[in-house]
């Protein structure tokens, strides 16, 4: 008999409505819902617990999660010079990220994941497709030490984690690829105070090649030899659909769970160091 989906929707919103704190827009649409479904593998108690950290942690990160106009000059300037991806191969997904651009000076910490932090929101709201297993592919070509000094290590591991334990989607693996000869000295910094789960899924390595044993060359955008759409043609795309989607970002409050009416007895860690979700429900 077929899984009843529809049902798993209706037991989701039932719960949703007796959760004051979490908000209301994350309900607000069946394809996000099915999203958490889908990436807790239609587990209803680890899909509650995965919307309730995605919405508890981002009210957390006002860092990031706040001021995000897509055409503020500062994040219009970033959106300029990073570029992310959907790729799809044999059932799985490969989503790309680069940033490009060479002047260290106007790399700022915050405004750069607030960058990721909008492509992932588009992306999880419009992009049609439910993958099997997800490879998250990091160009980091563009990577220098000069960065290291404008880095919050600590905020950068809780930022990492909760990506990787509260979006909707099934990471498999973290392939960082095109990595200087001294990225040891920078991903040193923040290995030591990442959950093993995480480290076990990571790879990095200073050439493309590499990324072939996990994935055929076949696949990749033209960029890294494939003969995929390019990774700056599709991201060109989105773009326009970041834009459109410009009112959602304005909302400081978007997907944001009201910190004020969340029971004490069920605070989430905030810290992250709990199971990773993705690896453990596998």
């Amino acid at each position: 008999m077929p899984h009843d989906y529809k049902q798993d929707l209706v037991a989701i919103k039932e719960w949703m409505s007796k959760e004051s704190h979490i908000p209301e827009d994350i309900g607000l649409e069946d394809h996000l819902l099915m999203r958490f479904l889908h990436s807790c593998y239609f587990s209803l108690e680890a899909t509650k617990r995965c919307i309730d950290k995605f919405c508890v942690t981002r009210a957390h990160m006002s860092e990031v999660y706040n001021a995000r106009d897509p055409l503020l000059p500062n994040i219009k300037q970033m959106l300029d010079h990073s570029f992310v991806g959907t790729y799809p191969f044999d059932g799985k997904e490969m989503i790309i990220f680069k940033y490009d651009d060479p002047a260290t000076e106007n790399f700022n910490f915050y405004d750069f994941l607030k960058i990721i932090s909008i492509h992932n929101d588009v992306w999880v709201k419009h992009y049609p497709h439910f993958a099997d297993e997800h490879y998250i592919i990091i160009d980091m070509s563009w990577i220098s030490l000069k960065m290291i000094p404008k880095i919050n290590i600590q905020y950068l591991k809780d930022f990492i984690v909760y990506l990787l334990e509260s979006m909707p989607v099934r990471v498999k693996k973290v392939v960082g690829i095109n990595a200087p000869s001294y990225y040891e000295k920078i991903y040193g910094l923040i290995k030591s105070i990442l959950p093993a789960e995480v480290i076990e899924i990571i790879h990095i390595y200073t050439n493309v090649e590499s990324l072939h044993q996990f994935v055929d060359k076949k696949y990749l955008p033209i960029e890294y030899g494939g003969e995929a759409i390019s990774l700056v043609e599709f991201d060109r795309g989105q773009r326009q659909q970041i834009v459109d989607f410009r009112k959602f970002y304005l909302n400081d409050n978007a997907w944001k769970a009201d910190l004020l009416k969340k029971p004490k007895q069920k605070n989430v860690d905030n810290s992250m160091n709990g199971s990773f979700r993705t690896l453990a429900i596998d």
